[in-house]
């Protein structure tokens, strides 16, 4: 857990200077840094511009006040990344926090104290709790960017880590996966496999499927931070949501697979599942809950309209394919406002077009092609009336002449918007699974080439849900195969190979 929140260090490179980031580096190079990230306070929530934590200039320092949760390792942290009110009563809303990261051996007076350590359902690993701040002194070269720029900085942060979250969703989504097949293809039922029964294998099936749709999703967002690395104020988002609920679903339908083996612990390693059920489900909360990702979003969906039609033409080679080589990334470009681009929508029309030039082959004839063809037009369609739906929204009365009654929060967003940005999340996905099929057919296997697994999820209405009988037969044994293949060959569920570390082998380490 330590190694995997070393990345809060990573706001150095948004926001410090070259010589904070060269002290940080070489304080994380020579190991023993537990970064936690302050930003929760008790009252406040994810209401981050709500907070009252205070950071008093004095001097060439800062004293710090406050306290912040509940956050992991707050504790048990060397050092926390903190937002602090530097401003007054005259400064606006956006500029009245400034970021600090503390190296806690290096507060000059004053006291920082962990929080006691909240009880918790599953997350039992985590230090979930709290840090308290009073009187903290610390050296004006603490703060990270300029005064006032606190809020931007984090927001800016957490488009960042939003898109990484998809890892843990993939992570916790291929273990359940994985847990659940094992345990039924040993389980003997009617003379067979319970794996074999034709419901318990469409739904393997499905589950699989939406996997290898959340793995495109997050392959485009990864190479996308590369690549467009300032639209990611609306791509961040709509990437963490969609792979989130995708893995959500799939814990629904393989629980009720398991039946009454879902409620028992050991001895058949069923309790993995129960630990994955719990520890992945706070993917969708943590780095911003879906709410306020589908918030974000919504608020940003008038700039996508106007920029929708009005992209310049690009090769999206380098986004797509996976051999292509890619860019350094460079934290400090992410922007808090995108201007309404995403080169996922932008690049359908491209993608379209390269679907009408491919050639039928021994795995994906005339009528796949044809059938992809339409489905791929469907997803212009779409894309064009969710688009148009914001206008009407936005016009509507409801929103143009909201009720008298005064609102008693500060949050107006209008639902049918963050329905919309539910919607646009569902097609991003698909959008992103039809662009990876067409620039690597040449690179991946027979199963990836065919094209059977990217029609039956660009067939399905929401590209995160699916029911009974949606899958053709042939298709479901097909994935069904591809899956065991995999499972029992020691490799991650994926369109490429990744092998699995054998078991109980140590972490490689570098010098």
């Amino acid at each position: 857990m330590s190694e995997s929140t070393q990345v809060w260090m990573m706001l150095a490179w948004i926001g410090g200077t070259a010589e904070q980031q060269a002290k940080h580096a070489a304080t994380v190079l020579h190991g023993g840094v537990v970064p936690c990230l302050a930003y929760s306070e008790p009252e406040h929530g994810a209401d981050l511009a709500a907070n009252r934590f205070l950071a008093v200039p004095d001097g060439g320092h800062y004293v710090l006040s406050g306290e912040k949760w509940p956050i992991n390792r707050g504790r048990t942290s060397t050092h926390v990344v903190v937002l602090g009110t530097t401003g007054d009563d005259t400064t606006p809303a956006k500029r009245l926090q400034s970021m600090f990261l503390v190296d806690r051996s290096q507060v000059l007076s004053g006291t920082v104290t962990g929080v006691p350590r909240v009880p918790t359902h599953g997350l039992r690993g985590c230090d979930i709790s709290g840090v308290a701040f009073d009187d903290a002194r610390v050296d004006a070269s603490a703060r990270l960017g300029a005064e006032g720029e606190g809020l931007e900085l984090a927001l800016r942060g957490l488009l960042i880590t939003r898109t990484f979250c998809t890892g843990l969703s993939l992570g916790t989504g291929d273990t359940m996966l994985r847990t659940v097949a094992g345990f039924l293809s040993d389980r003997i039922l009617y003379d067979g496999p319970a794996s074999e029964i034709p419901y318990v294998s469409e739904s393997l099936a499905n589950a699989y499927l939406s996997l290898l749709v959340a793995e495109c999703e997050s392959l485009v967002a990864m190479r996308g931070l590369h690549l467009y690395t300032e639209q990611f104020s609306i791509w961040g988002n709509l990437t963490k949501v969609q792979v989130a609920r995708m893995v959500d679903f799939n814990t629904k339908v393989l629980a009720r697979t398991l039946g009454a083996r879902y409620f028992m612990r050991a001895p058949e390693h069923v309790g993995t599942f129960q630990k994955m059920l719990r520890d992945g489900a706070v993917v969708s909360v943590f780095d911003g809950s879906e709410p306020v990702c589908l918030d974000s979003i919504a608020l940003q969906l008038p700039a996508l309209v106007n920029a929708h039609g009005h992209d310049r033409d690009e090769d999206w080679r380098a986004l797509y394919d996976l051999g292509a080589e890619l860019p350094a990334f460079e934290p400090h470009r992410v922007s808090v406002f995108g201007r309404g681009r995403d080169a996922t929508f932008a690049g359908l029309p491209a993608l379209i077009d390269r679907l009408a030039a491919l050639e039928p082959s021994a795995g994906c004839d005339e009528d796949r092609l044809a059938a992809l063809r339409a489905r791929a037009e469907h997803l212009r369609q779409e894309l064009d009336t969710l688009l148009a739906r914001v206008t009407e929204i936005r016009r509507s009365p409801a929103v143009r002449n909201p009720a008298t009654r005064p609102p008693e929060t500060g949050k107006t967003t209008p639902p049918a918007l963050l329905r919309v940005a539910e919607e646009l999340s569902d097609l991003h996905a698909k959008i992103a699974a039809l662009g990876i099929w067409l620039f690597n057919r040449d690179r991946l296997d027979a199963f990836f080439a065919d094209g059977a697994w990217l029609e039956a999820a660009l067939t399905r209405r929401k590209v995160r849900e699916y029911g009974t009988g949606d899958l053709d037969p042939a298709t479901a044994r097909a994935l069904v195969d591809r899956m065991n293949a995999q499972r029992t060959g020691h490799e991650f569920f994926s369109l490429r190979t990744v092998r699995l570390a054998a078991p109980g082998a140590r972490e490689a380490t570098t010098a």
